[in-house]
């Protein structure tokens, strides 16, 4: 993975994660510094069955936070199938569904208390469209969490397709951190936020969206 790239394909999200799926893992230490940060302040203090959500779970980071939390039901949902077998199998209470967040979300109204995504928003087109679903799958008075990346450079990928050997990019869209405060807003949550640095640098927000 490089970041000196021009006339690189861009593969849409779907695409790209099936493709790179069994490489991942060995790219992804690029994101830790946002793991430095403690996500229990964001939770409720009694976390007892708990309906948890985690849009666009990928490489099941998120998971380990709540891995000794007695939540009711935590549902990893991915638009690519390869990426959600990489989640563990044999962890209870656990639910995998593929699902495109630019659609409607395959889920009933007030169905989720907590709500996470890592490393996503900035592949969304349609965000203000995904701001609404998630507003509507939440319980009152419930939240989504939301590491937000700042990447100012595209990542370019090698990887193996068959037997051919290709280089591309993963297609995204760079909001602003008010552009997403609008979104949020709008679509009626409150929102809040913290920086996240590393060496003094900027590198991106947890973004705090209650309903």
């Amino acid at each position: 993975m490089t970041y000196n790239s021009k006339h690189v394909e861009i593969l849409d999200p779907k695409d790209w994660y099936n493709l790179i799926a069994e490489q991942y893992a060995s790219y992804h230490s690029h994101l830790d510094s946002f793991f430095d940060v403690e996500i229990q302040r964001y939770l409720p203090r009694n976390t007892d069955n708990l309906d948890i959500i985690d849009l666009w779970a990928w490489d099941w980071r998120v998971l380990k936070y709540f891995k000794d939390i007695n939540y009711r039901k935590y549902v990893a949902c991915d638009i690519s199938e390869k990426m959600l077998q990489k989640h563990p199998t044999n962890w209870l209470k656990i639910q995998k569904v593929v699902c495109n967040l630019e659609n409607e979300l395959p889920f009933d109204d007030e169905s989720f208390d907590i709500a996470t995504s890592f490393f996503v928003i900035e592949h969304i087109e349609n965000l203000k469209w995904l701001f609404w679903e998630v507003y509507r799958i939440l319980k009152e008075e419930w939240r989504w969490i939301i590491w937000y990346f700042l990447q100012r450079r595209e990542f370019e990928w090698d990887a193996w397709h068959g037997k051919t050997h290709k280089k591309f990019k993963i297609q995204q869209y760079r909001y602003r951190l008010e552009e997403i405060q609008e979104f949020a807003e709008y679509n009626f949550f409150k929102f809040n936020y913290q920086e996240i640095k590393e060496n003094w640098v900027l590198i991106g927000y947890i973004l705090v969206c209650e309903k």
